[in-house]
């Protein structure tokens, strides 16, 4: 279960992360960085077509992930679980130099954070970290790292999913998938304030 973080947490996002997020149409999904407490942490922010009501926020989500693909190219499924609400799913291309950044940010620190629009505006959830939670992550990390999924296979991969998602769910557009400056904290940056 991932929760939504205590008060008085200082953060900071890339402001072209931050533009890209709002000016996505939804749904979507993007992948950056955040700095939590002066340390880098791997973000995955959801803009889902609906609002989440805070009473549904407020209890958090489970994640799941796995990977798709075969022999020859992989893909990477992220699932957020909102109970009594709705599953969200994240299809990722590994060759992308910012899903593997992120990736290897993700298992580097074995912790991870999650930004979600919701009735209540921006909501920032840390996950509960346990020694299973990005196993399988962990595990593909070598393949991922050294992927050479093509857009074409990718693609393919995307619109069978979206004919059956497994589990049932809204499968969101991963936008911003080559874009590195997302990753850039050092001179874009939009410091938060977590109330």
């Amino acid at each position: 279960m991932n929760t939504a973080l205590p008060a008085r947490t200082d953060m900071a996002l890339n402001r072209r992360f931050v533009h890209s997020l709002l000016d996505a149409k939804s749904p979507s999904g993007v992948l950056g960085l955040i700095e939590a407490q002066g340390e880098l942490y791997g973000l995955v922010a959801l803009r889902p077509n609906e609002l989440v009501p805070p009473t549904v926020s407020a209890k958090g989500f489970e994640l799941g992930h796995r990977v798709l693909g075969g022999d020859v190219f992989e893909v990477v499924q992220l699932t957020f679980e909102f109970r009594g609400f709705e599953t969200y799913h994240l299809l990722l291309n590994p060759s992308s130099p910012v899903v593997r950044s992120v990736l290897e940010r993700m298992i580097d620190s074995d912790d991870f954070f999650s930004l979600v629009l919701g009735a209540g505006g921006a909501e920032v959830f840390r996950s509960d970290v346990g020694q299973d939670t990005l196993f399988w992550l962990q595990a593909f990390l070598p393949r991922f790292l050294a992927s050479r999924t093509s857009a074409e296979q990718y693609a393919k991969s995307l619109a069978a999913f979206c004919r059956h998602p497994s589990p049932p769910g809204r499968v969101l557009d991963w936008v911003c998938g080559d874009d590195m400056r997302l990753l850039d904290l050092s001179v874009d940056r939009v410091e938060l304030k977590h109330r």
